[in-house]
C-alpha cells in the first residue's frame, strides 16, 4: 500500500474542523529534534520509538482539546516548560508536525514566524497558533542580510 507524503494534507484531521483566528493547546513536551529520528542501513532516516509514542500521546491530547483550524500563514509561539531540559528551539518540529497532522494548520510551511519562550507553569508545552488575515505583513526582527558597508 502507499503511503501519501505528508506535505498531501492533514492525515487525522476531523472533517468538521472550525476555522478560528487562534488556537492554544497544551501537548506533552516532546523530544529533542536530535532524537526523532534514527538513521538506518537499510531504510535510511526513520522515526524513533520515543517519537512514535510522542506522536500517538500528544495527538490524543490534542484531539481531546478539539481546536479548530487555522487556515493559511500563522505565527507559532511556542512556551516549553523549563524542567523539560532541552535545548528551546529543539521542540519546532515535532509540534509543528503534530499541528499539520492534525489539521490545525494546512501547512507548517505556512508559519511565517516562531516565537519560543520558557515557562515554569507546568509541564506541557503550550503551543499557539495565530492566523495572519490576507495580505497581512509582520515588521522584520532583523536585517535579511547586514548592509555591504558592514560585510566590508
Amino acid at each position: 500500500m502507499r503511503r501519501l507524503p505528508s506535505s498531501h494534507g492533514p492525515v487525522f484531521a476531523p472533517p468538521a474542523r472550525r476555522v478560528v483566528d487562534s488556537v492554544t493547546v497544551l501537548l506533552p513536551v516532546p523530544p529533542s529534534v536530535n532524537r526523532i529520528y534514527r538513521h538506518t542501513k537499510e531504510r535510511g532516516p526513520v522515526k524513533s520509538d520515543a517519537y512514535k509514542l510522542w506522536i500517538d500521546g500528544a495527538g490524543w491530547r490534542l484531539q481531546a482539546q478539539r481546536p479548530g483550524r487555522v487556515p493559511g500563514a500563522y505565527v507559532l509561539l511556542l512556551a516549553v516548560p523549563r524542567s523539560s531540559r532541552m535545548d528551546l528551539d529543539n521542540s519546532v518540529k515535532a509540534v509543528s508536525d503534530l499541528l499539520q497532522r492534525h489539521g490545525v494548520v494546512d501547512n507548517d510551511r505556512n508559519a511565517v514566524r516562531a516565537l519560543l519562550e520558557w515557562h515554569a507553569e507546568h509541564d506541557e508545552v503550550a503551543a499557539t497558533v495565530r492566523g495572519l488575515s490576507d495580505g497581512a505583513a509582520l515588521e522584520p526582527i532583523a536585517p535579511v542580510r547586514p548592509p555591504l558597508e558592514a560585510v566590508v
